[in-house]
């Protein structure tokens, strides 16, 4: 390997600071079932749009440990740090999924979808090939991936409320956007460090950006969930993708994507 080349990778390598992944490990947010409250519901049902948003957000959530075990053959699974906050951060969402299950449940029997995630096996033996072969940069593509993710997932979930101010909701809601800010913590901070290092990584970044349907786990949902979606939550408040898709271009060597913009087709 070439010297220079040596040299980039090692500080690629280096962690992005303030973040201690062992404290997030020791204090992850398991269920939130003793909080939920279920029984408010009955005096103050969800509207039939908020249920099908939960059932849609319920299907993505979940869908973290498909997204996870395509990272995890990767040469992301070599960086510990990485790991050990990624099985932390799939945990917590096992939970979010959980708990937005059971406020579908708590209403007149409604039940999310609970078929088993599937992943082509031809996929994902062909993403491993793939990202090995790209090496250490692919640890910045799965941390951007991370990021810009959380970033439209919080403002689904913040719109969500503001079109729904359901009380019980709000609470639940506000629960998991306090767990979901500490995990974009990690992943906004590893993206920002790892892009800046590496010229190579933001190419790759960009080249998955462009190529990944959005929100991660939409590939499970019919086209025209993803399309409710999105209308629903942002057709009127186009602004909030526009600020989304603001904080992409922040990214190093990632401006001008429009991926909400595209995705929403607003």
């Amino acid at each position: 390997m070439p010297k220079d080349l040596e040299v980039a990778l090692d500080d690629m390598s280096i962690p992005a600071p303030n973040f201690d992944v062992r404290e997030y490990a020791n204090e992850a947010q398991a269920s939130y079932r003793d909080d939920l409250n279920l029984e408010a519901y009955t005096s103050a049902p969800l509207t039939p749009d908020s249920l099908r948003t939960l059932r849609y957000l319920q299907v993505v959530e979940r869908g973290t440990m498909t997204h996870l075990r395509s990272v995890l053959v990767t040469a992301t699974h070599k960086d510990s740090r990485a790991t050990a906050f990624l099985i932390t951060w799939a945990f917590e969402k096992y939970w979010i999924a959980d708990a937005l299950d059971q406020i579908i449940r708590a209403h007149d029997g409604a039940d999310a979808d609970r078929a088993p995630f599937r992943t082509p096996v031809e996929r994902t033996i062909r993403e491993s090939i793939v990202a090995n072969i790209v090496g250490l940069p692919m640890i910045a593509v799965h941390m951007t991936l991370g990021t810009v993710d959380e970033w439209l997932m919080q403002a689904a979930y913040r719109r969500l409320i503001e079109l729904d101010p359901n009380p019980q909701l709000t609470d639940t809601i506000s629960r998991i956007l306090s767990t979901k800010t500490r995990q974009l913590e990690f992943f906004e901070a590893q993206s920002r460090h790892r892009l800046s290092e590496s010229t190579r990584a933001q190419k790759v970044t960009r080249k998955r950006l462009a190529k990944t349907p959005w929100p991660i786990g939409a590939r499970a949902e019919p086209r025209t969930n993803t399309e409710f979606f999105f209308e629903y939550l942002f057709r009127s408040q186009p602004s909030t993708i526009a600020d989304i898709d603001a904080h992409i271009d922040s990214l190093d060597g990632q401006s001008n994507l429009n991926l909400m913009k595209r995705a929403a087709t607003l």
